[in-house]
């Protein structure tokens, strides 16, 4: 039998969940003489789970076409009834179609959207659930093959939440027999992914969709498509304002530019993330420090498949400490930057809530969303709050510290099998943190930010001022010598950074002298 792979063009990415879509629907069809030979039982279901706007449903309907199966969708809005047994009447019918399609020869899926809706965990559901999740059962365990069949209708579900959301007997061989998290794609697959969403779109000679590609960290499917439509309107707007419209509008990178800041990743909303403006240059001095934070953050990120092939692990966290003022946070944004990474913040103040497992599950939410938006960079300010050695003065304050950092250390844990992910933390007082946190592969490296020493302080004069208008009289290099003891942030801050435009009208002294000798 000859079949023809055509799934590839309707959708980006994905090939594992493509695959075991094919190995369920397609290979009963084209490999059923070497099953029969085998004694094989093919699979009767597949579980697809990850966030929405991943592709779940569009993995399913381009399978679908390629195979020219029978497609059934079943979803909580079509199967919910307000009579006892019409839901479960509606169950019965699809499998009942399946059937009598797949006795003809040809496939037949079942395709069922939000099952966590219609299935979910025992603890959590409500009578007709238990009656849905029974028919359901009921139903899968009677689409049993013999050794040389195939089975009558084959079952796909999605779900947007963690597998564990659904009732566990479906999760057992013979129904659901495989389970397949569609994931956001990355950096080639996004690239497919706004190819084929541009196929027809006309683009200008300076549009570079692999730029575009790597910019969109985190973006799904649907956001991308979304950026896509932006993007169109932006054009049309533009020659619009123009007067006239001409007969083909073409794309420029502005538009893609412009149509970023309205779309954003979906994955991330509700939480602080992005991609810090702030490089390298913006900082003064620490050359041996930024070249270490390079090597630990950039490097892993930007030569991954290089690291991959020599069996290097990357590391996972970095723990910056210092005096206040001089440059940690900066530093983190810096390097989140340099390597084009997904950027979340936490602080303390925003993790010790007055309700009870909201600070750890805002915190393993952050990491789920880091994971989904990869690379990314974690920064935990103020880290010796969110880490603290267990044991403090206040008992109540002991727990919720407690509880918080066994969720990070689990968490922290959890990015041996994920990629892409670094933990960056800042504190004033390492001696605070939990020793557990010190251990390696947790914090694999520490790093002390000192208090600028003069060539520092006048590098940080010289980045500071430089899109300023200074008088000739100015002598930077004097200025840096006459503040000792300044930190980056003294340096940096307004009421200082107002000094150089009259200093041609204070005496040669430097006014600050005597702020100097008070430290």
């Amino acid at each position: 039998m000859r079949y023809v792979l055509i799934a590839e063009e309707a959708v980006g990415g994905n090939a594992k969940a493509l695959q075991a879509l094919r190995e369920l629907i397609v290979f009963p069809l084209i490999y059923s003489r070497e099953a029969q030979k085998l004694g094989l039982k093919w699979p009767r279901g597949l579980l697809l789970y990850g966030p929405p706007g991943t592709g779940k449903t569009s993995l399913v309907r381009a399978i679908v076409r390629e195979s020219g199966a029978h497609l059934i969708v079943l979803s909580p809005h079509s199967v919910h009834r307000a009579h006892a047994g019409e839901s479960e009447r509606i169950l019965r019918e699809a499998f009942s179609e399946a059937s009598s399609h797949a006795s003809s020869g040809k496939p037949s899926v079942i395709f069922i959207d939000e099952i966590d809706a219609l299935c979910p965990r025992r603890d959590s559901r409500r009578e007709q659930d238990v009656r849905l999740a029974s028919q359901l059962l009921t139903l899968m365990d009677s689409n049993k093959p013999s050794a040389t069949s195939v089975p009558r209708a084959v079952v796909v579900a999605s779900t947007n939440r963690l597998v564990d959301a659904i009732d566990p007997a479906l999760r057992r061989s013979g129904r659901f027999d495989d389970e397949v998290e569609v994931t956001t794609p990355n950096e080639e697959e996004r690239f497919q992914i706004l190819k084929l969403y541009t196929k027809k779109v006309p683009l200008d000679p300076s549009v570079d969709l692999q730029v575009v590609a790597a910019s969109c960290n985190g973006y799904v499917g649907a956001d991308l498509e979304a950026l896509c439509r932006e993007a169109t309107m932006s054009a049309v707007k533009r020659s619009t304002d123009a007067g006239e419209v001409p007969s083909v509008v073409s794309l420029t990178m502005d538009d893609w530019k412009l149509a970023k800041s309205v779309v954003g990743p979906s994955i991330t909303r509700g939480v602080t993330v992005d991609i810090p403006k702030v490089s390298w240059d913006d900082i003064g001095g620490l050359k041996d420090l930024k070249k270490k934070l390079q090597q630990a953050v950039e490097w892993p990120i930007k030569h991954s498949a290089a690291f991959a092939r020599l069996g290097i692990s990357p590391i996972r966290g970095v723990l910056l400490h210092g005096p206040p003022g001089c440059s940690k946070t900066t530093l983190a944004k810096a390097a989140a930057h340099a390597a084009q990474a997904s950027f979340f913040s936490l602080s303390g103040a925003e993790l010790y809530s007055m309700y009870v497992g909201e600070g750890e599950a805002l915190l393993r939410n952050t990491f789920r969303r880091a994971r989904l938006a990869a690379p990314s960079i974690i920064f935990f300010d103020e880290a010796d709050v969110v880490a603290a050695k267990r044991g403090g003065s206040s008992r109540n304050s002991t727990t919720v510290g407690e509880r918080l950092l066994s969720t990070l250390l689990t968490e922290m844990d959890g990015l041996e099998q994920a990629k892409g992910i670094l933990v960056l933390a800042a504190t004033n007082r390492p001696y605070a943190i939990d020793p557990a946190l010190m251990r390696p592969g947790r914090f694999d490296l520490v790093l002390y930010v000192p208090p600028p020493d003069m060539e520092a302080r006048y590098e940080i004069l010289r980045v500071h001022t430089r899109n300023m208008k200074i008088g000739d009289d100015v002598d930077l290099r004097r200025i840096a010598e006459d503040t000792e003891l300044f930190t980056g942030a003294e340096l940096e801050e307004p009421r200082f950074n107002v000094v150089p435009f009259r200093c041609h009208r204070v005496e040669t002294e430097y006014p600050t002298k005597s702020h100097n000798t008070k430290r």
